[in-house]
């Protein structure tokens, strides 16, 4: 089976991605997590790879579980790994230098930032959204909360 990259819409096998142990150990621990802490995962990996090759299995699996030991709540990490991945993206789309990260301590500060603020987006009862913690997504939230209690 062929599968197409969503990103660089390059095509491979998902056959030769299953192959790879740590492939696959990366696939199920994705798969295993929330929504709302996958996806914003996945995306911060991704700041991770150097500018001019792919990032490798093994090193995107043990990046992401050290990334999951720096906090015990899916939310609060799932909520700073948004935080940090707009925040790195903007500064790039802005002419910043586009180094890869060597470590997680800009999301550490992140995470005690998001900690203090006590900042996690509230599951609605409805489809989920990804973890977006913009203040326009927390606005539209706050205003599809207050639609609800009047409908």
């Amino acid at each position: 089976m062929r599968i197409r990259c969503p990103s660089c819409h390059a095509e491979h096998a998902i056959e030769a991605v299953l192959e790879d142990e740590a492939a696959r150990e990366m696939m199920g621990l994705l798969a295993d997590l929330p929504r709302e802490t996958s996806r914003p995962l996945a995306a911060y990996l991704g700041l991770w790879r150097p500018k001019t090759r792919a990032l490798g299995w093994e090193r995107a699996l043990r990046i992401a579980r050290e990334t999951l030991a720096l906090h015990d709540d899916p939310a609060v990490l799932g909520a700073s790994l948004s935080e940090t991945v707009e925040a790195i993206r903007a500064k790039r789309d802005q002419g910043a230098d586009h180094r890869a990260l060597s470590s997680h301590n800009y999301l550490r500060r992140v995470l005690e930032s998001v900690a203090d603020r006590g900042q996690t987006l509230p599951v609605a009862a409805g489809p989920r959204t990804v973890g977006a913690t913009s203040r326009s997504a927390a606005g539209l939230t706050a205003l599809h909360g207050v639609r609800n209690r009047y409908e």
